[in-house]
């Protein structure tokens, strides 16, 4: 399957984690060499189990050398004989740490876990996806927001989207890889999927196409053909037009930090609405992003922050920047994005 999906031009990745579960052959192996975080307390055999979302494991003990080297190890062995490219590092987080826990290296910061367990995982390149990271601004890897809910509001939805990411971007993290278009559809329950509305998943590819990655997971053709065109048009934009935007302010990353995806108040510190709006967001210091957030709405108001002139990019008007357009129509198949001038 690998060898015929790298035919066809795919990278292709596989999905780990830093979990053993109890009855796996990674468990046997790793306890009698532990490399497992542990307990002082004999009757626990050495090994701490934690809880996670698919049973109960052992977890790795990355502030062991030796551990590291195993589970980067078999990770790698993996890799040759599959010849996958890369992986998808979940969780990590210190929520998933046992109590009363024992380390090769003591952590007086839990959340020192999660700055080993990325230094660790990042080790395998640039492709390297996680969705942690405690003082791991210096890492050129994908963070990836949390799983997003099915739903448009700042419940965990859509809404919450440009939030997460500027969020993520102010805090040194500038490879933003926001989660599966469509959100995670698990409002039915883990293991059972339902399609997301047609018209939030219609809006969810466009204000991905804007970010520095767009996620799949949901096919385009589980809806309809409309969707596929609307789809293949926003993945068009984003290979043509926004990654170039992407790659050039990653330098500016790698150079001072700066965030690729930016707030408003990033080109108007000073100005009030710059500073509270959530519904639109910067590429760099060149391109504005008013996407639609609301079911329903075909139309909408869209601020420009003052010192520049703004054109649109579907029409070519041209706009002073410090003033906001009202009732922008915004069609479903469409997005409102703005060049400085």
């Amino acid at each position: 399957m690998v060898d015929q999906l790298k035919a066809d031009d795919f990278r292709v990745t596989l999905w780990v984690h830093p979990f053993s579960n109890l009855d796996s052959q990674s468990f046997a192996e790793g306890r009698e060499m532990g490399y497992f975080l542990g307990s002082h307390d004999e009757a626990d055999g050495g090994v701490k189990a934690a809880e996670w979302w698919n049973g109960s494991g052992a977890v790795v003990d990355v502030t062991n050398p030796k551990a590291r080297e195993w589970y980067c190890g078999r990770l790698h062995d993996l890799q040759q004989e599959s010849g996958i490219d890369s992986y998808k590092f979940d969780a990590g987080e210190n929520l998933y740490l046992p109590p009363h826990l024992s380390a090769h290296q003591p952590m007086v910061n839990p959340s020192d876990f999660t700055t080993k367990y990325v230094q660790t995982v990042a080790s395998f390149g640039p492709m390297v996806e996680v969705r942690v990271g405690y003082r791991n601004q210096d890492l050129p890897i994908f963070v990836r927001m949390m799983d997003k809910d099915s739903n448009w509001g700042y419940n965990n939805g859509l809404r919450t989207i440009i939030p997460s990411a500027l969020t993520l971007g102010i805090l040194g993290y500038p490879y933003i890889l926001p989660d599966m278009i469509g959100g995670n559809a698990y409002e039915a329950g883990f293991h059972e999927t339902r399609l997301p509305d047609r018209e939030l998943y219609i809006r969810w590819v466009q204000l991905t196409a804007f970010l520095p990655a767009m996620q799949f997971s949901i096919a385009p053709w589980q809806y309809d053909e409309e969707v596929v065109q609307i789809s293949k048009r926003y993945v068009e934009l984003h290979e043509t037009f926004v990654t170039p935007l992407v790659l050039k302010f990653a330098q500016e990353a790698l150079k001072d930090a700066s965030p690729i995806i930016r707030p408003l108040w990033w080109l108007a510190p000073g100005d009030e609405q710059s500073q509270i709006e959530d519904s639109e967001f910067l590429i760099g210091d060149e391109v504005l992003v008013a996407p639609i957030l609301d079911q329903g709405r075909s139309f909408r108001d869209v601020y420009l922050p003052p010192g520049g002139t703004w054109q649109d990019c579907r029409d070519g008007s041209v706009y002073d920047g410090g003033q906001t357009l009202k009732d922008v129509p915004v069609p479903l198949g469409d997005v409102a994005y703005y060049t400085m001038l």
